[in-house]
Parts: C-alpha cells; structure tokens; sequence
C-alpha cells in the first residue's frame, strides 16, 4: 500500500484511474473504518496531555474545539472529508454530557465560515443525537478567494487567545501538515515569534512527532485501481493548568462510542420484517420522489440566518431575496437582511429539483464567487449534500457611503442544509 500525502490524494486517485480519471475519481470514497485506530490513538493522547496538566477527564467537563485547515479542501475533497469524519469519531469517543464542542477553520488564520455564535453547542442528555448535530458544524469548503496554506502557529495564537479564559479547552487542529505552509510572498508567524511565545507560557503544544504535529493520522481511501493511503495530522493544544467543572459520573461510563456489531445468528422472522419496512420505505420514497413528480425534500435550507422549509418553496421561483438591512419588499418574498449590502434586492435564490439558483439583480453589487468559485455570469447552481453541506456565497461591489463617495465593500452568505433535503 502506498502512503501519499492528503494534498496529494486526489491527483493519485486521477492518475491511477488512466485514461477515464474523472469518471474513476468519482468512484473513489474514503475508508470511514481505517480513522477509527486515529480515533482512539488521539483519545488517548488528550487523556494523558490533560492529566499531565493536572486534569481529569474521568471526572471533569471539557471544551473541545475543534479546528480544521481549510486551504487544501477544494484540491483535497476527500482528504476533508477525513478530517471531518476523524473529528466526528473522536467526539464519538469521549464526550459527554456538560461538554462542550466548537468548530473552527484556518487557513493563514481563523477565517469565519458562518456564523460564530452557532459554532458552539453543548452536549446534553441526548449525546448521540446532539453529536449528530454537531456533525454538521465542521467546515466544507476553503475561505473565499483562498490561495491554499496554513500559517499553524498563527492559527494556533488565536485559537488559544479565544479561549484564554477556558481552562477546560482542549485544542485539536487538524491539518494536512503541522508545518506551515505559505503561499509565494506570503509572511508566515513562524515557531519563534513573541506571540507565539506567549501563548507557549499558558498552554502546552503537545508533542509527539519531529515535524511539529501531535500526531500522524493514516486513512485509506478505496479507488478503483486499489486502495490509495493517505495521511493527515492532528496537534494538540492543552491549557498548562487544566481545570472543568465535575461531571456526575466517570467519563469512561457516559462517553458515546461507536456501536458494536451485533453478535449471533440472524433472526429470519427479524429479516422478513425488516425487508418488509424496507419495502414499504422504499415504495413511499419512489411515490414521493419519482412516481408524483416531487423531489422537493425535507428538512431546511439556512440562508444566513434565516431558515427555509424546503417542503414549501415554489417550484423555480424564488423563495427569498438578499438585501441590505432597511429594504422594504414589495412583494411576498421573504428578505435575508445583509449588514452592509445596500437596501435593495441583491440576489435572489430558487429551488431547481434537487438544486438551488442564486441570481444577482443589482447592478452596483454582484455575485462574484460561491463556495471559493468565481461566478462569471449572473447565476450559478449549489449542488448541496450531507458531506457537503454548506457553501459561502460573496458579493463585490461599490456602494456610495456618507457624503455620497464610492467605497468597495465585499459581504459574504452562508448557505447550509440543515436537515434532510
């Protein structure tokens, strides 16, 4: 089995599928059970840095944060999705209810990809379902007009800066590389620099390999031409005295790990029903989806923040419009206020199928890039999906400030399921 680095993962996948690599490249998909050794290997990591810092995970609440580089996502695809999906099986592992969980993105820093005060949730008393939740806050795509790279250390600063005052914080990046990675031209923090040095005096960056991470993270991804190996790695941040708040009970009896595959023989009786279910599933999505001519899907769309039932948008006409903060409709059309955005409609946004459009219509402010793509046009298509959910819209423009002078502004819109739909 070879091992190639994440950022080269998806040219291997091309060149290995010869003359018809696109067509295979699209076969290829990641190996979800080949993270889950990472998974524990970085469980127990965490546990022995935060008791060497005087904690407990056994007995005490903890903040996770975890905070993904983005820079390598778009060439990468299926390296993010190992981030992700290695993000969502530690959480799997250790948390419980009273923690806390935060996402976050960087590149050659922090960059906001929706809103932040979203981006925190607790976990309750129902952990598997508040984990599945959670599931759905880690970042799809790279920052808007990303060039690629990650600066760790600069990235690093803010994190622990953000979190200065929660001594139960456990850090976690995940990257491509550990080392720093800048693009021509670009200023990189560097290992020695003040800044980087003082947040070295409050917190502890957890050793483990020569190259700066904590930990080397394998996967497999599954590609017609054989199995390609990839590889990603985790560093650990933790505060140099760690303290939370007590749990009920140890850790190790509450936290949610993945479920065990049943043992024995099967049960006919159980099969025949279960095909049964499966087939009446099965006949009702055909009606619903093909046979009445619906597709129109459940759950919600957001938009910013604002949250569309997908059930009730008209079939290719718009079901909202973005506009600045003070414009009045004349219509029915819901508005998406912007902060920013002048008061007049901007761009409108229609269900097409399984798809959705957004379409400028202001002349002063346009469309100019969705989920890091350059729009040329007037329109351009989402083509959302659950490992994908999400996508930045940004608009460019000029708008007349006080005194009527001319200023270029630039806002961006996140778009993300949230549901099934």
């Amino acid at each position: 089995m070879r091992l190639i680095p994440s950022t080269l993962l998806l040219s291997a996948v091309l060149a290995a599928a010869g003359t018809s690599a696109a067509q295979e490249a699209r076969k290829a998909e990641l190996d979800r059970t080949s993270l889950s050794p990472a998974a524990q290997q970085l469980e127990q990591t965490v546990r022995d840095a935060v008791r060497t810092a005087g904690g407990d995970l056994e007995r005490m609440q903890a903040h996770w944060v975890l905070a993904f580089s983005t820079g390598h996502y778009k060439a990468d695809p299926l390296g993010a999705q190992a981030a992700r999906e290695l993000a969502t099986q530690f959480l799997q592992r250790v948390a419980v209810s009273g923690d806390q969980v935060t996402a976050r993105a960087w590149e050659m820093d922090l960059w906001t990809y929706r809103n932040e005060n979203g981006l925190t949730q607790a976990v309750g008393n129902d952990v598997s379902g508040d984990l599945g939740q959670i599931g759905k806050l880690w970042p799809t795509t790279p920052a808007v007009g990303s060039v690629g790279g990650h600066d760790t250390e600069r990235a690093a600063v803010s994190l622990t800066r953000a979190f200065a005052k929660q001594p139960d914080t456990v850090i976690v990046m995940l990257t491509n590389t550990a080392a720093s990675v800048g693009a021509a031209g670009t200023r990189l923090l560097g290992a020695n620099a003040p800044e980087y040095q003082d947040a070295l005096g409050t917190w502890t960056r957890v050793n483990g390999t020569q190259d700066g991470a904590t930990l080397n993270v394998p996967y497999v991804v599954k590609a017609p031409a054989g199995n390609i190996q990839g590889q990603m790695q985790a560093v650990v941040f933790v505060p140099k005295t760690f303290t939370g708040a007590a749990l009920s009970q140890p850790r190790s009896e509450r936290a949610t790990s993945p479920a065990a595959a049943p043992t024995g023989g099967a049960n006919p009786a159980g099969l025949l029903i279960g095909l049964l279910v499966l087939g009446a599933v099965a006949l009702g999505a055909w009606k619903f989806l093909g046979h009445s001519g619906g597709g129109r899907g459940r759950g919600a769309l957001r938009v910013g923040d604002s949250s569309f039932n997908v059930a009730d948008m008209p079939s290719g006409r718009p079901f909202c419009v973005i506009a600045g903060a003070g414009y009045t409709p004349e219509g029915d059309t819901p508005v998406v206020p912007v902060a920013g955005l002048p008061a007049a409609p901007v761009a409108e946004i229609s269900r097409v199928g399984r798809e959705y459009r957004v379409r400028s219509v202001n002349e002063d402010v346009r469309l100019s890039s969705v989920g890091g793509r350059v729009v040329a046009g007037d329109t351009a298509t989402l083509s959302l999906k659950p490992e994908a959910p999400d996508a930045t819209l940004e608009f460019t423009g000029e708008v007349r400030g006080a005194g009527g002078v001319p200023k270029d502004i630039t806002r961006s819109v996140t778009v993300a399921l949230d549901g099934d739909s």
